[in-house]
């Protein structure tokens, strides 16, 4: 008995007991604690968006620090670490550039898998440094973690309603409430039977005198804790999910650290980057190890510094890509049963293989260069082919969007964003009495919701009720200050009313805060209205250059020109939204008066005639004809 009890006293930590509990047994609460604590200062966007910022983007850097900078390592997997960057930006860029909706949903789906197997691996580090290999051990810690993860989020109604919104809008078909009710159930029940069977394996092993590791149990615990309590106990995903990023990207830097400076003390061939950041471990270089990653991360940061849509675009673009690469990677540089890796992280395993540093030396062309074009291949099948599928949905066989929408907000009726998204959806095919009833169930559910209140106003001015309108715009307005959309919303208003100046300062403040065209587009408007014609021609030219696909900036521009005199300028512009939209009746109208004006009576007929064979009854255009 006192044998069995020295076994289980004799626990082996990571780095030690202080440190572990600090890094990875009990971050989650202390990463919790103080989330909660700042939410009663800060707005929880602003708590996201620098954990997404400094720690989910910074944490990256560490694994690519291992990727580029073992050179064993980079030897083994040269072509995935060469060709995979290239192949994940170019998919990324063209998802983003062509909204393929796809592209989000398999993040999304990634995301929770690289967080499920990272605290999976955590556990096997564990029962690794305590001699505990039993495969038994290590299916019951898969088991609970995949059902334990995969049954909160789906309990959690924002997190499940984020990957289900994304789905419809790939256009996947969607089960019916009943179904997705007997899934919630059966993983429910499922979960509790894995659980019921981990503790007593648990038992078990006290029982017949194996060792158990604490600490990994440890870990299991506080890991289950925070995302019950995160993900739906407390009902603000925001700070749960921050509260976790915060935990997840910590336990990171320290697994990558002591990773990399065991590699370092051994003596192994390493590189300048790495024993520049792990051969000691004093503070200062712990320091600036955090400080790099914490640089690393302020790309994602960036995006606060810029108002351009195209610069926004391109950042995120480069924080999907690293994402993509971060789970990636992970995926095969971290497998456990690497000798290498057993070794760098003090685990003297019974088992394993050698293929880290064991690549076979290739000669030849063909021999050099066919592992490129191989994995080429396989990079495009890993993240091309999923995306080029789900598109297909997506342009093709999109499902039955009223359905989805309206089972989505009585699958979660107590979330307003549901509500809101399914009011959005009935504005957008026209049928305002529904769409008014959505957006009022949202504000019901949460009266400070932005979205849904800007949106109720957009019900009420499409209706002519300006007063009710603008009152809705004000309370937006009320919550976020800045909001772009809502200050261009009141400023159409305003200038409705005749109120010039005030309309020009709500639209400036739109623009002032980012580059949104239907903005400048409505300031061109308010000035040339006033007659100040040169900035009119100034902010249509500006709404032209941010969206150059809407036929009415362009419009707009050539009325602007043409009213300072500048026709041939003006007869371009209208060209321009011709193109774009060939009944466009009044561009071609505005057209044959420019050519009018600069004498060119001929070409202004051709113009009325085409638009003539566009629109046989427009009967301006039959007049004006007639009189030339």
């Amino acid at each position: 008995m006192m044998g069995a009890f020295a076994v289980h006293l004799d626990q082996k930590w990571i780095i030690s007991p202080r440190a572990d509990i600090l890094f990875f047994v009990g971050t989650p609460l202390l990463c919790l604690v103080p989330m909660m604590a700042l939410k009663s200062v800060f707005d929880s966007q602003t708590i996201l968006f620098f954990i997404m910022s400094f720690f989910a983007m910074g944490h990256h850097l560490p694994g690519f620090m291992r990727a580029y900078g073992d050179p064993e390592l980079f030897t083994t997997f040269k072509e995935k670490f060469l060709i995979a960057p290239v192949v994940v930006l170019i998919v990324v860029a063209l998802a983003q550039f062509n909204t393929l909706h796809g592209l989000f949903l398999m993040v999304l789906l990634w995301e929770i898998w690289h967080l499920f197997m990272q605290h999976y691996g955590i556990m096997r580090i564990y029962d690794g440094k305590n001699k505990i290999f039993a495969k038994w051990n290590a299916r019951w810690d898969w088991l609970l973690t995949l059902a334990a993860f995969v049954t909160v989020v789906v309990y959690s109604p924002e997190y499940f309603y984020r990957i289900l919104d994304q789905n419809q809008n790939v256009g996947l078909p969607f089960l019916s409430v009943e179904q997705m009710l007997m899934v919630k159930s059966a993983l429910f029940y499922g979960t509790l039977a894995i659980g019921a069977g981990y503790v007593g394996n648990l038992f078990w092993r006290l029982a017949t005198g194996q060792k158990v590791s604490f600490p990994k149990v440890a870990v299991m615990g506080t890991t289950l804790f925070l995302i019950y309590f995160g993900w739906i106990y407390i009902q603000d995903l925001t700070i749960g999910y921050a509260a976790f990023a915060a935990f997840h990207d910590i336990q990171y830097f320290a697994i990558v650290w002591v990773y990399n400076n065991n590699l370092v003390q051994r003596q192994e061939k390493t590189s300048r980057l790495l024993k520049t950041f792990f051969t000691s471990r004093s503070i200062p270089i712990l320091v600036g190890y955090v400080a790099i990653s914490f640089i690393y991360g302020t790309v994602n940061y960036s995006l606060n510094w810029f108002d351009r849509a195209q610069w926004i675009k391109a950042i995120e673009i480069l924080v999907i890509t690293s994402t993509l690469l971060h789970y990636y990677f992970d995926g095969f540089i971290w497998k456990m049963r690497d000798k290498r890796n057993q070794a760098n992280l003090d685990i003297k395993g019974e088992s394993g293989w050698h293929k880290i540093g064991a690549r076979r030396v290739v000669h030849g062309v063909v021999g050099r260069f066919g592992g490129y074009f191989r994995e080429t291949g396989r990079q495009l099948l890993y993240f091309a082919l999923p995306v080029l599928m789900l598109s297909g949905f997506q342009f093709y066989w999109h499902a039955n969007e009223v359905e989805a929408r309206d089972a989505l907000a009585e699958l979660f009726p107590d979330l307003p964003g549901a509500h809101n998204d399914r009011g959005v959806m009935y504005s957008r095919i026209g049928d305002w009495q529904k769409a008014s009833a959505a957006y009022r169930k949202a504000i019901e559910l949460d009266p400070e919701g932005h979205e849904a209140l800007k949106n109720m106003g957009v019900v009420y001015a499409r209706h002519g009720q300006l007063e009710e309108a603008h009152e809705y715009y004000e309370r937006a307005l009320g919550v976020k200050p800045k909001f772009v959309e809502a200050l261009n919303a009141q400023g159409l208003i305003l200038m409705q009313r005749g109120d010039f100046e005030e309309a020009q300062g709500r639209f400036l403040q739109a623009v002032g805060e980012f580059d949104y065209a239907p903005a400048y587009n409505n300031l061109g408007t308010v000035y040339l209205r006033q007659d100040v014609v040169s900035e009119a021609i100034h902010a249509y030219g500006q709404a032209v250059a941010l969206d150059g696909g809407d036929a009415a900036h362009h419009y707009n521009l050539g009325l602007a020109l043409q009213k300072d005199g500048q026709n041939r300028e003006a007869i371009e512009a209208f060209q321009q939204a011709i193109a774009i939209e060939p009944s466009h009746a009044k561009a071609h109208l505005s057209k044959a008066l420019s050519f009018q004006r600069i004498g060119n009576l001929s070409q202004a007929r051709k113009v009325l005639e085409k638009l003539l064979r566009v629109d046989p009854k427009n009967s301006v255009a039959s007049r004006l004809l007639q009189r030339m």
